[in-house]
C-alpha cells in the first residue's frame, strides 16, 4: 500500500522498470549490481537521484516486483545502514580494604 491506502502500482501510479548501480535490498531480495526490477515512478526517482539504480529498457526478467503485494519498498544499502562497532570497554575498581 502507499501512503494514501491504495495499492502499489494501482491505476493511478505509473510503474517503472529498473537497474541497480549498486547492491540493494528490495522486497526481501539482496540484488546485486545491474539486476532489473520494477517500482513504483515515486520510488524510481528517489533511487535515480541518490544513484542507486536508473532506468533498464532492456528485455531482462525482473527479479522483484516491488509493485505487487506488501514488498517494502525502501532500499537498504551499505550507506543507509549505520552500525556503531566500536564496544567501550569498562572496567571496574575494587576498594582497598
Amino acid at each position: 500500500m502507499n501512503c494514501m491506502g491504495r495499492p502499489r502500482g494501482g491505476p493511478l501510479e505509473a510503474v517503472m522498470k529498473m537497474k541497480t548501480l549498486k547492491p540493494l535490498y528490495l522486497g526481501g531480495k539482496t540484488l546485486v549490481e545491474g539486476s532489473p526490477f520494477i517500482t513504483d515512478e515515486q520510488h524510481g526517482r528517489e533511487l535515480i537521484q541518490k544513484g542507486y539504480a536508473e532506468k533498464h529498457e532492456g528485455g531482462d526478467e525482473a527479479l522483484v516486483d516491488l509493485t505487487l503485494g506488501d514488498a517494502p519498498s525502501a532500499a537498504t544499502t551499505s550507506a543507509s545502514v549505520t552500525t556503531d562497532t566500536k564496544t567501550k570497554a569498562t572496567t571496574t575498581k575494587k576498594k582497598a580494604d
